[in-house]
């Protein structure tokens, strides 16, 4: 058997953060490493780790700063320890900053030995509001991008403690050839539509809304323009989008398909891929579209200008600036030729610098000198 690593992690739906960790255990070393995860006791997360032979142990882990979950925090810092004592993970890995509170309690208060946590941290984060979340207190923090690596250090987290590493893409199983006809027919675009998409779960923060309100002037400029949303929704926000499309006069060229996997096919139906969030840590779905060659619309928010070479692999805009999104996506639909040419750009640059192989190298190489291995 290998060395057994409890992962923790809080929420049901798929996200890029549930797809990277899914990836990863995916690919990790079965010989050398023995992964387990505590995760809540239903949805796709959870289907997903046992259709990869992941055991899962189910808990709920209640948000940490909010005063109404006191009760159901502490008696899950209390069942997380007896978990963790009756497991007896040689390391645990929590999959990101929510959960590093609970953990750390856990660990200090109701297991027998002391134990290395590493901690990922998937999220843009105030350097003001790092000491909320305890990361002094583990062995190892990992940061998605440089953007949140300098956050954490402005934010008082020892410079010796924190890297980044990347996420990666599993290159190998792209296929080249899509049915595009079956997937613009499944989500109902008449012939010769021009397509933009996002692939990120319904949340304010990933910009969907700056994205529909950009959408009328797109609509203007290029007449045939549908924009597809991929992800799941999880609090209704789905209904106020398709409220605000209908107040701007483009519900029918709006098409929220949810979540799907895989999401591959989708991205190669696309002309032009945007992801106008206002707050994005990393951006997995980014690097998945500059995967299958296409060129990118994003913001200058987070990771994102360290995954978008701008002006090679595609464009970068102010977070929140509805003109300059329109403007933009307007200028590379009306140029198809350096649409492709940063389409290829951006595969060359997702092999390169985000590949599954290297990133899972690196995280062994991070659990090999947590653990003095």
């Amino acid at each position: 058997m290998g060395t057994r690593i409890l992962y923790v992690h809080g929420i049901e739906a798929i996200g890029g953060a549930e797809r990277d960790l899914i990836a990863l255990l995916k690919a990790l070393d079965r010989q050398k490493w023995e992964p387990h995860v505590v995760c809540p006791g239903t949805g796709p997360f959870r289907e997903q780790l046992h259709a990869i032979a992941v055991p899962t142990h189910a808990l709920s882990l209640p948000p940490w700063r909010k005063p109404l979950t006191l009760f159901q925090r502490r008696s899950a810092v209390r069942r997380l320890g007896a978990l963790v004592d009756q497991l007896d993970p040689a390391m645990i890995h929590v999959n990101d900053i929510w959960w590093v509170p609970h953990t750390v309690r856990a660990v200090a208060r109701y297991v027998a030995k002391s134990l290395s946590i590493v901690a990922h941290v998937r999220q843009e984060i105030e350097s003001a509001k790092v000491q909320r979340y305890e990361l002094d207190r583990v062995e190892a923090v990992i940061a998605i991008s440089r953007q949140i690596e300098q956050s954490l250090i402005a934010g008082g987290v020892s410079a010796r403690k924190v890297r980044t590493l990347y996420s990666g893409i599993d290159l190998s199983e792209r296929q080249p050839t899509h049915d595009d006809q079956a997937i613009r027919q499944m989500i109902g675009l008449p012939n010769g539509a021009v397509l933009l998409g996002t692939v990120a779960n319904l949340f304010p923060r990933k910009g969907y809304e700056v994205m529909l309100r950009a959408l009328p002037a797109i609509v203007c400029a290029v007449p045939t323009v549908h924009y597809v949303i991929v992800g799941s929704d999880d609090h209704d926000y789905a209904d106020r989008l398709k409220r605000l499309a209908q107040e701007l006069k483009i519900a029918d060229r709006v098409h929220i398909v949810g979540f799907q996997d895989p999401v591959q096919p989708f991205l190669a139906s696309l002309d032009l891929y945007v992801h106008p969030a206002l707050m994005e840590g990393f951006g997995i779905a980014v690097v998945e579209a500059m995967a299958m060659g296409k060129a990118v619309v994003a913001t200058t928010t987070g990771g994102l200008p360290e995954v978008v070479a701008q002006g090679e692999t595609g464009l970068l805009v102010p977070p929140g600036d509805v003109e300059s999104l329109a403007a933009t996506v307007v200028s590379l639909l009306e140029d198809k030729v350096r649409r492709e040419q940063m389409g290829r750009c951006g595969r060359a640059r997702a092999q390169e610098r985000f590949s599954l192989d290297a990133s899972v190298m690196h995280m062994e190489a991070l659990y090999g000198e947590v653990l003095g291995t």
